[in-house]
This record gives C-alpha cells, structure tokens and sequence, in this order.
C-alpha cells in the first residue's frame, strides 16, 4: 500500500528497494531457507519513515534445503 500511495519513484529509489529484496532473498539462501511465495504483499516496511528497512513476511510455505539440493515442486501464489 505505501509504494503504491507514494506514487512515483525514481529509478534510484526503485533499484533501493528490488537490491533489498535480492538482499533478503540471499541472506535467506545463505541459511538453506527457501521463502517459496516471493510477491509484493509478502514485503513490509518496518515503519512509516521514508527510510523504513523493509522485512519478508510469511514464511509459511518456506523450507529448509541442503546445497546442491534441487526442487520442482510448483508451490505459492498463482
């Protein structure tokens, strides 16, 4: 709700923000943690200032892998 209220963002501030979410999704990875329903809903702003870390939510569908482990299993949102 708070992207789509503020309206516009520049380039600079969008690349801000998609660079965090790869940066979760790493940090997740890097403790074998696969989130499994990535989408805009499952982000949050940890508070209303413009400069607000934003934290992954719902990790209800998540699951722990081993390196080199693969996955097909289609899981998630539509």
């Amino acid at each position: 709700d708070r992207i789509v209220a503020r309206g516009h963002y520049t380039e600079r501030a969008a690349a801000a923000v998609v660079r965090t979410i790869v940066e979760v999704v790493q940090l997740c990875h890097k403790h074998g943690v696969i989130h499994r329903d990535l989408k805009p809903e499952n982000f949050l702003f940890a508070n209303k200032k413009e400069n607000s870390p934003l934290k992954a939510i719902d990790f209800g569908l998540s699951i722990f892998f081993k390196p080199g482990e693969k996955f097909s299993e289609i899981v998630g949102s539509p």
